[in-house]
């Protein structure tokens, strides 16, 4: 008799005290793909090499001037998304969520954005006859992992802080910890990692910790940055998990940064790819979503706030 597929375990949150993330609207039979892989030898690993080869094969198929090839790329790069769902909910259904799959998937989701944002860049140079369009492309490629990244950090954040476990880290710099427990081929891809992302992580850390710092001291409670007072006043020390509690698990907060994430921008791409208007979509990256970042920013300490107030 087959074991029965740990579904519960296969989530990255906890469903009791789960908040509405947009993207599992574009994750379209990954739960089916899951149950599926459970019960083959197919290992996370090999989801996250095939969702970077279709990926790659995407972004060669979507800037040719053939309508079938086009809608194959663009059909092929929305299931990279969701193969992205598959390998991490393989990997807990089957205990086999690791530090080494945790930098082999976010590596190979850079590779393959660097693959769309150059195939986008290479077709639009060619249809302008503009070079220059490889720059808007280098920065629209940019603003899609600042965005990406701004809703990691804070899903990160909310499952730690819900009791979840996790293999991902706010902070992934190496510790003397990782140097005696990882074997150095992960300590390798955490290097690549970092340089990759490490620097987004820092900006997004310093951002929120600046206005952690705000929402704390306009709750007339400013004493709670103070580790002495927190130590001699235990009660203190509790505002001030109420407090984090408020602000990183706010969930109409991360339900609006969730559709900054990178599937937002891969459905777009198809759909732009489909009406052949690449340059509509570099728009959108760049203006309208970074507006978006922005306003995600303001509504996340105004709405932390307005809570705070109505306890």
């Amino acid at each position: 008799m087959k074991e029965k597929f740990p579904f519960q375990s296969s989530l990255k949150t906890n469903p009791e005290n789960d908040f509405l993330n947009l993207q599992s609207y574009l994750f379209i039979t990954s739960k089916q793909l899951t149950r599926l892989f459970y019960y083959s030898k197919v290992t996370p690993h090999q989801v996250i090499l095939l969702s970077m080869l279709f990926g790659l094969s995407a972004s060669y198929l979507i800037i040719l001037n053939d309508k079938i090839l086009i809608l194959i790329g663009a059909a092929l790069l929305f299931y990279k998304n969701v193969l992205d769902k598959v390998d991490g909910s393989l990997a807990r259904a089957k205990g086999l969520d690791s530090r080494r799959g945790r930098f082999y998937d976010s590596i190979s989701d850079f590779i393959v954005t660097l693959s769309s944002f150059g195939a986008i860049s290479y077709f639009l140079s060619l249809k302008y006859t503009d070079p220059g369009l490889f720059v808007i492309g280098f920065a629209a490629m940019i603003s899609s992992m600042l965005q990406c990244s701004y809703f990691i950090y804070y899903q990160v954040s909310f499952i730690k802080n819900t009791g979840k476990n996790t293999v991902n880290r706010i902070d992934e710099s190496i510790t003397d910890e990782d140097k005696i427990q990882q074997d150095k081929w992960t300590t390798f891809l955490q290097r690549i990692f970092l340089l990759i992302y490490g620097w987004q992580d820092k900006l997004f850390n310093k951002i929120d910790k600046y206005l952690f710092m705000r929402f704390i001291s306009n709750s007339c409670e400013s004493t709670l940055s103070s580790r002495f007072d927190r130590e001699r006043n235990p009660d203190l020390a509790g505002q001030e998990t109420h407090y984090t509690k408020l602000w990183y698990q706010n969930k109409p907060f991360l339900t609006l940064a969730s559709s900054l994430s990178i599937g937002t921008h891969i459905f777009l791409i198809c759909i732009a790819a489909i009406i052949g208007a690449f340059e509509y979509y570099l728009f959108v990256n760049l203006i309208c979503m970074n507006l978006l970042l922005i306003y995600s920013i303001i509504f996340h300490y105004r709405t932390s706030k307005k809570q705070l107030l109505s306890n």
